[in-house]
């Protein structure tokens, strides 16, 4: 694990970076092939932290960022184990509000033939954070907040929030919306940030036939908005093996190529790790937007060929030769 500080981390002066969302358990279980009948052996299982903002909060600590996560918690005894994960890998938590509920959770199969994922997902009605707790929040200290598009109202008012902060301030935070849903609805988000990220999982339900393809739909939907001085973001459209495609402010496109990994072994959380490593690149070491989201292809490649995050950060070191 990269602690800040070493000579991993680029980040000595930079505010602290939040990313906004939930925290949950995922069971990985690892079979040979994909169940067919009631009674299946697991060749390997193993627990870990996951969620979108939880996750992307690893990969950043791990290159060395100071950063924060924000949503709610359980308090429940059994739930504290995601608390005292967060706390070891030096991830803030200390603003988080709680409540007595069971906290989400993945029940995830990884098969070998075919090679496949599953994932099932229960979060029970789970609370997420809303603006009466990011009111509460010292806004002076970040300088970056990212957040995922996951309940309308409450992502709304914490963005105005920012804004309303942001006009007030010389110096502003920088703001990225994750979308992966529901995009109608959560589309009026688009108007506050300074950086969207679009999953290839909108391409079915907005009907997406390419990366290209749906960089113009977005960049039409863009030019469609009216109103004054509307905020226009960087757009980056993750699409799994084909890369990524960038829009600038103008609606120029660019397409990223992927990066092949020399062996697959683990893709869970590859897109959180693609958002993490775009947000360090262009906020800690103020790359440009290609440049930065290259380095995320790369990054989503290396983290595939091992388990977990620990081993991310070593693809900043030289080689030794």
């Amino acid at each position: 694990m990269a602690s800040r500080g070493n000579k991993l981390s680029w980040a000595v002066g930079k505010k602290t970076v939040m990313c906004v969302g939930t925290t949950t358990i995922d069971f990985i279980s690892t079979i040979n092939a994909f169940p067919v009948g009631t009674h299946n052996v697991a060749t390997a299982g193993y627990w870990m932290r996951g969620g979108n903002a939880s996750t992307n909060c690893t990969v950043l600590s791990n290159l060395g960022v100071e950063v924060e996560f924000f949503g709610m918690l359980s308090n429940l005894s059994m739930y504290q184990l995601l608390v005292n994960d967060l706390k070891a890998r030096d991830i803030i938590v200390e603003n988080c509000p709680t409540c007595a509920q069971d906290a989400p959770f993945s029940s995830v199969i990884l098969s070998k033939s075919p090679r496949a994922r599953t994932t099932i997902v229960c979060n029970s009605n789970f609370p997420h954070v809303g603006v009466d707790d990011f009111r509460k929040l010292d806004l002076s200290k970040y300088g970056w907040i990212h957040m995922r598009a996951l309940n309308f109202e409450n992502t709304l008012g914490m963005i105005k929030e920012l804004a309303a902060y942001n006009a007030s301030k010389e110096e502003k935070i920088v703001v990225s919306l994750e979308f992966d849903h529901n995009l109608e609805e959560m589309w009026p988000l688009t108007e506050y940030c300074d950086y969207a990220f679009f999953s290839k999982q909108l391409a079915q339900p907005n009907g997406w036939t390419s990366l290209e393809d749906a960089c113009s739909q977005l960049d039409e939907k863009l030019r469609m908005r009216w109103g004054l001085n509307l905020k226009r973001p960087y757009v980056i459209v993750l699409w799994g093996d084909q890369g990524a495609g960038i829009m600038d402010l103008k609606g120029n496109y660019t397409h990223s190529s992927p990066h092949k990994p020399r062996r697959i072994k683990d893709t869970l959380g590859v897109g959180d790790t693609f958002v993490g490593a775009v947000i360090y690149a262009l906020y800690i070491r103020e790359r440009s937007l290609p440049v930065a989201v290259d380095f995320g292809n790369r990054m989503a490649s290396y983290k595939m060929t091992r388990n977990g995050y620990d081993h991310i950060a070593n693809i900043l070191l030289c080689p030794v030769l």
